[in-house]
């Protein structure tokens, strides 16, 4: 390899070249394929060169020729230089076509780039769009949301208020119920003992009137046994018609008593119904009912000597 820059001209175009930036040549350009080969070859040009046998240095030193020697060191040069230059050739070629190939690739890559990046904007743009109209869709329903929330709140608020409300009147019912009852219970009391004192009047008069009817009675027993004993008294007897005209004068007098009797009896009876009470949904007495429609016991028995 050391003798491999004296071998080549300083002005050819296979003269080696340093570079600096390593990693630059490596981005910019792939090794190529061949360049373990090309090694080898320089490595054995250059052994060629570096270990030519003795005996030919040795006959070339006999000849004593150094012009031979000088052409035919030139013509292996030559030779070497050649092979090494088309390789490099078929390295360059090999190289710009897949450097062709990698742009042609680059290119597509770009277009598809292009295209991909073309549907990622429509894609976002459309996602956007979506996006905003659920954010629309969302504070819509959130609105719904706390519309109805508050109409909930409404509802509680009013059920809670309805429902204090009846109970209050529920609690007023009870106590106007509990006070009616005792109303009515005191009215109760009240006609009650004023229907006693009533019933108590009535069977006084009661008894009064019954000793009344009976000395009535007697007397008029008694004065009829007396016209009797002054008819058979008297010298002529008495006819049929004076006997119908004394009759139907007694007929007359009974009726007049009777209607009499009536009428008191009839004031005992009004006397007997009690005054009406407010309370009561069918406007009697509840008291009077219990005695057989407002009449005292006393009237009944009242009514059945009557008709006796």
């Amino acid at each position: 390899m050391a003798s491999l820059p004296q071998a080549l001209p300083a002005g050819s175009s296979t003269t080696p070249i340093l570079v600096e930036d390593k990693e630059k040549a490596t981005d910019s350009m792939p090794p190529p394929p061949a360049r373990k080969e090309i090694v080898l070859a320089l490595h054995a040009s250059s052994a060629v060169l570096a270990t030519q046998p003795k005996s030919r240095k040795r006959k070339l030193a006999k000849s004593g020729d150094g012009e031979t020697s000088q052409r035919g060191g030139s013509s292996l040069a030559s030779g070497l230089r050649g092979k090494f230059i088309s390789l490099i050739d078929g390295m360059i070629s090999e190289c710009g076509s897949k450097t062709c190939r990698l742009s042609g690739e680059f290119v597509e890559l770009q277009g598809r780039w292009s295209e991909t990046e073309t549907m990622l904007t429509a894609v976002k743009d459309s996602h956007s769009a979506k996006v905003s109209k659920l954010e629309v869709a969302i504070g819509e329903l959130e609105r719904d949301l706390g519309k109805t929330a508050s109409s909930l709140l409404k509802e509680k608020k009013a059920r809670k208020a309805k429902s204090s409300e009846v109970r209050r009147l529920q609690r007023q019912i009870k106590g106007d119920e509990g006070l009616a009852s005792r109303g009515i219970q005191e009215a109760t009391d009240a006609l009650r003992a004023e229907f006693q004192a009533r019933l108590a009047k009535i069977s006084a008069s009661l008894g009064s009137l019954e000793c009344i009817r009976s000395r009535d009675l007697a007397l008029a027993t008694i004065e009829g046994g007396m016209a009797v004993v002054r008819s058979f008294q008297s010298e002529t007897p008495p006819t049929l018609e004076a006997e119908e005209a004394r009759l139907s004068g007694c007929k007359g007098d009974m009726a007049a008593e009777n209607g009499d009797f009536g009428l008191v009896l009839a004031d005992l009876k009004s006397a007997c119904f009690l005054p009406t009470c407010s309370e009561d949904p069918e406007g009697k007495d509840p008291m009077v009912g219990e005695n057989g429609g407002g009449a005292a016991p006393g009237s009944d028995e009242a009514a059945g000597e009557e008709g006796a």
